[in-house]
């Protein structure tokens, strides 16, 4: 997901901190963020931004993923692929 942000979002206009935090999350942090998206499936469901931004600011989720998200956000064409991501996510936890 992280390499399609920065090619919709344009790798020039991404702070070169917020990729190498991404580059640098361990597998352990991503298995907790999509464990976190599952538990809160709900959110996906109805597509909910403020609750998933909510939801992440009070679990403490990275920064740089907080700031994915609302990259993501300001870019309507980019929703419907991202929330596709989301509903991945919480596929792949339950397998």
């Amino acid at each position: 997901m992280a390499k399609w942000v920065t090619l919709e979002v344009g790798k020039e206009n991404l702070p070169a901190d917020l990729i190498a935090g991404i580059d640098g999350r361990s597998v352990l942090e991503v298995t907790m963020v999509c464990g976190l998206i599952e538990a809160n499936e709900d959110l996906t469901t109805l597509r909910n931004w403020s609750g998933l931004v909510q939801l992440m600011a009070a679990n403490n989720v990275p920064t740089e993923l907080q700031e994915v998200v609302a990259l993501v956000r300001q870019k309507e064409a980019m929703h419907d692929k991202f929330w596709r991501y989301m509903r991945l996510f919480i596929d792949v936890v339950r397998q």
